[in-house]
């Protein structure tokens, strides 16, 4: 009686001894797939009239039937090419490479998200020295967060709590040719977000992450703690629509409380299982996983 071969899933990381891939690729063997890893900083990606390739040190790359990708925003483009190249060479994705690249730009996926009429931070993007007081202006003014347009675990995010801090940050980054996303800054006693795990489109847990004192930040990455958290039917609704509206279905949807209502903060394509997984207690990289294959 001749038996199927297993299904051959493959990671797109950089390293194993990241806690998400480490978990993913020790949930793919727990669900009996044949499990792989491609580091993008290997392999060379081939386009021509044979078709999509990818090589490592000169062997060619098995296409495996499934492709998970763990994109960071040091190799995005990179690691999409791959993505693309493995998709075009007949993988399967259940996330697309364009809206991986969506979620990674802060400034198309906030219009993104807002032109889908959901509640978002008052965002000006500003990029000419002369513009720079009317952006303040028009978030209300100081304490503003300021941000780059690419950037994950809060890398590239600054604040500024007066105008003659803005005006000088601001000026500076400008300066050196970057597009600046100006938000009004949400004060809080201790700085938090809710992070909500989408797999399937749907809900699949969601933690508290609170900033580590002395830091803005609610990035688990800076310090932040992380804790369960029960969504409501109406947070699972907005967070499905996040989701929807940027074309991932798996993600990180992050949401966040202020004095008018939930907004939606960003929604991450390789959200991070570490903090979820311990705040939770639950296995999330298998359903995430499942979700994918």
């Amino acid at each position: 009686m001749s038996t199927s071969s297993p299904v051959c899933a493959a990671i797109l990381s950089v390293s194993e001894s990241f806690y998400s891939t480490r978990r993913l690729l020790e949930a793919g063997r727990g669900l009996g797939l044949d499990m792989r890893r491609i580091d993008p900083i290997r392999v060379l990606v081939h386009a021509g009239p044979g078709g999509p390739a990818l090589t490592d040190d000169g062997q060619r790359v098995p296409v495996p039937e499934v492709v998970v990708p763990r994109v960071g925003s040091r190799l995005t483009e990179w690691s999409l090419a791959m993505l693309t190249a493995l998709v075009d060479a007949g993988a399967r994705c259940v996330v697309p490479a364009h809206a991986i690249r969506l979620a990674g730009d802060k400034l198309a996926a906030t219009q993104r998200l807002a032109a889908a009429g959901l509640p978002t931070l008052p965002t000006v993007a500003v990029r000419e020295q002369a513009h720079i007081p009317y952006a303040l202006e028009a978030v209300g003014g100081p304490p503003v967060v300021l941000k780059l347009i690419r950037g994950t675990q809060g890398t590239l995010v600054m604040t500024a709590t007066d105008t003659a801090g803005a005006l000088s940050t601001l000026g500076a980054l400008v300066g050196l040719g970057h597009t600046v996303l100006v938000q009004r800054r949400v004060m809080m006693d201790r700085p938090r977000d809710l992070r909500v795990l989408m797999a399937g489109g749907e809900p699949l847990a969601a933690c508290w992450r609170l900033a580590a004192d002395g830091e803005f930040r609610a990035n688990v990455h800076r310090g932040a703690a992380a804790a369960p958290a029960t969504l409501t039917p109406e947070l699972a609704d907005l967070a499905a629509r996040a989701a929807a509206a940027i074309g991932l279905p798996v993600c990180g949807v992050d949401l966040l409380p202020t004095d008018d209502g939930w907004v939606v903060l960003e929604v991450n394509g390789s959200p991070g299982l570490e903090g979820i997984e311990r705040a939770t207690g639950r296995d999330l990289a298998t359903d995430v996983l499942r979700s994918m294959i």
